[in-house]
């Protein structure tokens, strides 16, 4: 016992581990405390990891398929419910008293401005007072790189699920969408030329998947257009100046899939995922998670629906 408590006094211990550890205890196991946490089962377990590595001392032992509590695992367990106990009570209590709005600065991709942050902000009312959050457009890369910087506290963000990419922080999926290639309606690839892309200046985690994907398949390209924002790069695909790869549905932004677009590459879905920041606890932040995921769900049927009535009945 001295010892684990030499040890401690040398570190500050991260409270999220400590939740982790709680949540490993109360739901029976990695796998379930990975889907209550909403986090992946790789990502509990190098919370573990993190926890041995300050504390000096096995947590757990594996006993056949299982893994259990040592008993120093045992006594540390005790101590982070205490923290987090005090943690959670004094957050509560200073609560009641700071008299101000919080603020939870949030940023979002810039792909789903228009569809999506609408439904999201009109329903915050709704869901808790006193909250504000201030959100922020912007490419998912360069929102990331501020979520890091400690400049936003969650982001929505776009990934692509085949891209292994080390350092980033852990993702909450929320869905998938599909990658379309788009162009202006009625638009003709031309075989021999080269392919006209526009896409958004770097970086830009779409604008790289698409070069690679026609790099891969031996097509010749060149940028068309390079644009600053969503508007201005949805402007030039309806000008006809190329195609670009978007994650949503063409018609709804008077778009069309090119008519021979059986000679661009096949393109994977990406996935949308929230991102917290390290000094966030997730806890305090599961009401908003909840929020954008039933947002999001709302969103969705209202795309699907405007698209289907904008489909011709055969006739």
């Amino acid at each position: 016992m001295a010892d684990i408590i030499k040890t401690a006094r040398k570190a500050n211990l991260d409270t999220t581990l400590l939740r982790t550890l709680v949540s490993i205890s109360d739901c029976g196991g990695f796998s379930e405390a990975a889907q209550v946490l909403h986090l992946t089962q790789s990502a509990v377990s190098h919370h573990v990891r993190r926890l041995e590595e300050q504390l000096g001392n096995t947590l757990f032992a594996t006993h056949g398929r299982r893994r259990r509590l040592t008993e120093s695992g045992e006594l540390f367990l005790w101590y982070a419910r205490q923290i987090l106990a005090l943690n959670d009570e004094a957050f509560d209590k200073l609560g009641q008293y700071r008299g101000v709005a919080k603020e939870i600065r949030l940023g979002v991709s810039e792909y789903f401005a228009q569809d999506y942050l609408p439904i999201m902000l009109a329903s915050l009312p709704l869901e808790q007072k006193g909250i504000r959050i201030i959100p922020q457009l912007g490419r998912s890369t360069v929102l990331q790189h501020k979520l890091n910087d400690g400049q936003l506290d969650m982001v929505i963000a776009v990934d692509i699920p085949e891209t292994s990419r080390p350092n980033v922080l852990e993702s909450i999926h929320v869905a998938d969408r599909r990658l379309s290639w788009v162009g202006a309606q009625h638009s003709l690839l031309a075989s021999c030329n080269e392919i006209p892309l526009v896409a958004f200046s770097p970086p830009c985690i779409l604008r790289d998947l698409q070069i690679n994907r026609l790099k891969h398949s031996q097509l010749q390209w060149r940028i068309a257009y390079e644009a600053r924002d969503l508007g201005d790069l949805l402007a030039a695909v309806k000008a006809g100046l190329g195609v670009s790869a978007l994650p949503f549905i063409p018609s709804l932004y008077g778009l069309a899939s090119p008519i021979n677009e059986q000679q661009l590459p096949l393109l994977p879905d990406v996935r949308i995922s929230i991102k917290i920041a390290a000094n966030v606890e997730s806890h305090q932040v599961e009401w908003l998670i909840q929020l954008i995921r039933r947002c999001w769900d709302s969103s969705e049927q209202q795309r699907a629906g405007v698209a289907s009535l904008q489909v011709p009945c055969a006739m």
